[in-house]
């Protein structure tokens, strides 16, 4: 009798877990992955603001694109390509404070924000849709409060990335090619 229990068990939880199956299915699908580049301009920005920061603005990228898009549920063999446009810091960065040591961290700021352009690709590469999204404060006035070097960069990723998941959203299994514009 006592062996029976297991198996009671284990149908039960099967029962309870069936209505999750096709979320398994889902996740099956692969993981999502965005790779980043910067263009000319915004790598000789970057050279100035130190080279440690292509890494952060890189990785804050990947995260928000990343997290944006598994939300859609993108179907396999879908590539995202993120090219940096234009960077600019709202505070000075570590590397602008070493070199003159008049800036202050919290008072000195200035109109940052990023300019970035996005493409989502099918397995044989070809283009789905293209979101390019520009955001810079339109004065000091708009710019963000926080104290992160990249605060106004911080809100022009997570709306391009709002943007990156509405047109995974759209592509019904890469159909349509689909273009997104968002401008600030």
């Amino acid at each position: 009798m006592s062996t029976s229990l297991p198996l009671v068990r284990t149908v039960i939880i099967g029962l309870l877990l069936t209505p999750f199956a096709p979320l398994a299915h889902l996740c099956a699908a692969g993981p999502v992955t965005a790779t980043v580049d910067f263009s000319p301009l915004a790598q000789a920005k970057l050279e100035r603001y130190g080279k440690d920061e292509s890494a952060v603005l890189q990785a804050r990228i990947q995260s928000a694109v990343v997290r944006a898009c598994e939300k859609a549920n993108v179907p396999a063999g879908i590539a995202f390509a993120v090219t940096v446009e234009d960077i600019a810091p709202t505070h000075p960065t570590p590397e602008q404070l070493n070199a003159s040591p008049a800036l202050d961290p919290v008072k000195t700021h200035y109109l940052g924000g990023a300019d970035l352009t996005g493409y989502l690709r099918d397995s044989h590469n070809q283009v789905l849709a293209t979101v390019k999204h520009r955001y810079f404060p339109p004065s000091v006035n708009w710019r963000s409060r926080s104290f992160d070097p990249w605060a106004d960069a911080n809100v022009a990723i997570e709306q391009f990335a709002d943007h990156m998941g509405a047109a995974c959203r759209r592509v019904p299994g890469g159909l349509a090619a689909t273009r997104i514009n968002g401008s600030h």
